[in-house]
């Protein structure tokens, strides 16, 4: 079944989050945060990221409950095209046959768009 999920955020609600270690632990992939403060804009690259796994849990909670913050992530390739990767729950309880990523961000918001073709395995 295709289902979409999107976020919007204030960056700067997310650039106060991040000077906590223990957000950042627990929102964010090891693969986001190696990637994110890279930039001399990681609340960008956090923010957005952020948007991405709230579009994702509003697709995947009508099919899971409790889902971890780490079972999916933002992984750009070579070409800098983000991918959605999953574990944990998500695999074990779902067949994903597609995903598509769509991520932008202004000097103030980021925005997340994710498609999914969603299959429960339970």
């Amino acid at each position: 079944m295709l289902e979409t999920g999107i976020d919007i955020i204030e960056i700067s609600r997310i650039e106060k989050s991040i000077q906590n270690p223990s957000f950042v632990k627990k929102y964010f992939h090891p693969i986001e945060i190696e990637y994110s403060i890279k930039s001399k804009k990681a609340a960008q690259h956090f923010a957005v990221r952020f948007a991405a796994k709230e579009a994702v849990r509003k697709v995947l909670l009508d099919h899971i409950d409790n889902l971890s913050w780490q079972d999916s992530w933002i992984e750009n390739d070579e070409n800098g095209k983000p991918h959605l990767n999953f574990s944990g729950k998500i695999k074990e309880m779902l067949e994903i046959k597609h995903t598509s990523v769509s991520l932008s961000h202004s000097k103030d918001q980021a925005i997340a768009i994710i498609l999914m073709d969603v299959i429960p395995l339970r």
